[in-house]
This record gives C-alpha cells, sequence and structure tokens, in this order.
C-alpha cells in the first residue's frame, strides 16, 4: 500500500540539533518532518514546524502552538524514537532518515544506535548527524564514497564473519565482535563493499569532513 505522506521523510529526534550542512540540508529539503516529543521545541525555535509530533508529550513545550498531527503514545517501555517508528512503519512509509538521535545523553545515543539493529530489516533507514552517516545492514552492500573518508564498523553479536573490500585496512571472511577493532578505517576508492553475516552498523563521515 502506498504511503500518503509526502517524501523525503524525516524523524527529528530530541538530541543534538543539526548544526552541519549535510543534515541542515535534508531537513531543509524534507517532504514530512516528524518529531519526537520535545524536539518541536528546538525546531520552532528556528520559526519551523513540523507536519507530525509523535510520543508521550512529557517534553513538549505547552506554548509552543502545533496544528499538526499529534499522535500521543504514552507506552513507557518504548522510547519516543522507537513510537515514531513503529508508527512510520504502520503508515507504510518505507524510506526515512533519523536526525538529532546523537548527542546531549550518551546513554539515548548508544540506545538509538541500537535502535537502528532492531529497524533496519523493517524499512530503509539511516541516521545522520553533524559528522557521519550511519546506517545498518545484514549480507553484503556497496557504499559511495571517496578515497580517504573515514569508515567505522560495529556488529552486534559475537563470532560475526566479515569481509570488506576498497578499505585500506582488509577484513578478509573473518571473525568480528562487539568492539572497537574495526573503527577509523579509510576509503580507498569511490565505492567500497562491507559483507557481513550478521547486522553490522557502518560509520561514514560527509564527504566534506
Amino acid at each position: 500500500m502506498k504511503s500518503l505522506f509526502k517524501s523525503p521523510v524525516i524523524i527529528l529526534a530530541n538530541g543534538l540539533f543539526p548544526s552541519s550542512s549535510t543534515p541542515l540540508e535534508i531537513l531543509e529539503n524534507a517532504g514530512t518532518v516528524i518529531c519526537t516529543d520535545g524536539a518541536i521545541n528546538k525546531l520552532e525555535s528556528l520559526g519551523l514546524m513540523p507536519h507530525i509530533i509523535i510520543g508521550d508529550l512529557d517534553s513538549m513545550d505547552s506554548n509552543v502552538e502545533f496544528k499538526g498531527l499529534i499522535v500521543h503514545d504514552t507506552n513507557q517501555s518504548n522510547t519516543d524514537l522507537e513510537k515514531s517508528l513503529d508508527w512510520v512503519i504502520a503508515n507504510n512509509i518505507e524510506k526515512l532518515t533519523i536526525l538529532g538521535a546523537t548527542g546531549l545523553r550518551e546513554d539515548m545515543t548508544i540506545a538509538n544506535h541500537y535502535i537502528l539493529f532492531d529497524y533496519y530489516d523493517k524499512l530503509e533507514l539511516k541516521m545522520v548527524t553533524d559528522h557521519q552517516t550511519i546506517t545498518c545492514h545484514k549480507g553484503k552492500r556497496i557504499f559511495s564514497s571517496t578515497p580517504g573518508n573515514n569508515v567505522s564498523l560495529f556488529v552486534k553479536n559475537f563470532k560475526t564473519i566479515v569481509s570488506i573490500r576498497n578499505l585500506k585496512y582488509p577484513i578478509n571472511n573473518s571473525e568480528l565482535n562487539p568492539s572497537s577493532k574495526a573503527i577509523s578505517n579509510q576509503s580507498l576508492a569511490e565505492q567500497f563493499e562491507v559483507n557481513s553475516s550478521g547486522p553490522i552498523l557502518v560509520f561514514r563521515n560527509h564527504f566534506e569532513s
């Protein structure tokens, strides 16, 4: 079933508000902006308004006048970002970008990275910060890049078998465990490949960094 919402769709989470050109350009060009609860406070301070607010609404400034769609979800078992992603899936949105999901609180930053592990196979999803684009996949995937661009990898499960191509430090059909062992690699070409037997996070610096 086709989604009724205009693309591209973004979720603005209530972390550090974007300040660099890459996430700000994504925000400015969004067709549908979904705010997780208190994220609307930061957007409103710039004179902007989202189309949808989702969450338990405990962080939203009561003085903000909002006439869009409000999805009030009081479930305390899920974060507002998880509630937003569940709503997106239920409304047949297949592709989106998450902004504002890092910074301010280290525990929420880690939790939001784990959320990518939980949702990567349910929709086409990426997280964009001021410095990096973060995606999650399983199997083989080819990424656009530039030579010398920083690439870091984190797996979810122990004994994950990983192979890479066109990165400076090789991994060839080797076990990779959750650790810092695969950070700060470098792209050697305009594309690189990551093949993983289990879910893997791929961090890529923005090309202008």
